[in-house]
């Protein structure tokens, strides 16, 4: 099951969202043209959205939360500007999950904290691909769909990197292969019996 990205649900209240025109619902002749021209896509000059609030069984938990679509029991939108603390957000976002499942809510920083031993080392977030653009105090994953924690660190400057992987079918298929780098490879004495051996390692 895909994760779903909650916050894209802020597409809901533009009312462009999802419209049709009536060139592209009845005309069936028009031809797709694929573009293949090179493009430098600057993200930094693109404008930035105005974040929602997040509200989990009634409790805020700030602008950025995703969930499997299953454990959704139903999702209020509030359209109404909204000042919390020193944050200002377009709209509210109510998410009421069922009764059977309760999630255990972590934040990007706690995440740091807790698994990794950075502690003034800048860091990139990632959710499986996908870079993470957002204060790690107010982004918020359910540990209950994290398959693992991937702490890295950039070679040729001082950064760190955590990749949370989520549990996915694709991604606990992947689970299954042994991936071998380079001085972990050249440093393990028993690399002869690897091709024979089909239990998964973690090196």
């Amino acid at each position: 099951m895909k994760i779903l990205i909650i916050f894209l649900i802020t597409l809901a209240v533009a009312p462009s969202f999802a419209q049709m025109t009536v060139s592209q619902k009845y005309d069936s002749s028009t031809t797709e043209r694929r573009d293949t021209a090179f493009r430098v896509i600057n993200m930094n000059n693109t404008k930035k959205p105005v974040p929602v609030a997040f509200f989990l069984n009634g409790k805020f938990i700030g602008s950025h939360y995703f969930i499997k679509p299953d454990l959704i029991e139903n999702i209020n939108i509030v359209k109404r500007d909204t000042l919390i603390g020193a944050k200002n957000y377009m709209a509210q976002i109510y998410v009421k999950v069922k009764s059977d499942y309760t999630p255990r809510l972590i934040s990007l920083a706690d995440i740091k904290a807790k698994y990794t031993d950075f502690k003034q080392t800048p860091v990139v977030f990632m959710l499986d691909a996908d870079v993470i653009n957002s204060e790690p105090d107010s982004y918020f994953v359910d540990e209950n769909m994290l398959l693992s924690v991937v702490v890295d660190n950039l070679d040729t400057i001082e950064i760190g990197v955590i990749k949370l992987i989520t549990r996915t079918e694709e991604n606990i298929k992947k689970r299954n292969n042994i991936i071998l780098r380079g001085k972990e490879l050249a440093d393990n004495k028993e690399t002869a019996a690897l091709s024979n051996d089909r239990t998964s390692k973690i090196l």
